[in-house]
């Protein structure tokens, strides 16, 4: 769990994380932009020496294989990036 935190946070070098708690700096995007999406978490969380995370928006169950995608290179490289994935069409 994510909890709450600051959202567009300004870093040193005047990047912006979308998503910065107590525990974790988070990219947030949509589930075809899965790849851009592991590099920046792990950018922002070594930024703020924090946890990388994603938040996965997906707008349809046809974006699971996106989620799928992407926790599948977590896996294979042991990359430290929690997925928390949003199913839109669930809400």
């Amino acid at each position: 769990m994510l909890g709450r935190g600051k959202a567009e946070l300004l870093l040193p070098d005047a990047t912006r994380c979308d998503l910065v708690t107590d525990t974790h700096a988070v990219e947030i995007d949509f589930a075809d932009k899965w790849t851009e999406a592991i590099g920046q978490s792990l950018y922002y969380a070594f930024q703020t020496n924090k946890k990388p995370g994603i938040i996965l928006i997906m707008e349809d169950k046809k974006d699971e294989r996106h989620f799928l995608k992407v926790r599948s290179v977590i896996m294979n490289y042991n990359l430290p990036i929690e997925v928390f994935p949003l199913r839109v069409w669930e809400e």
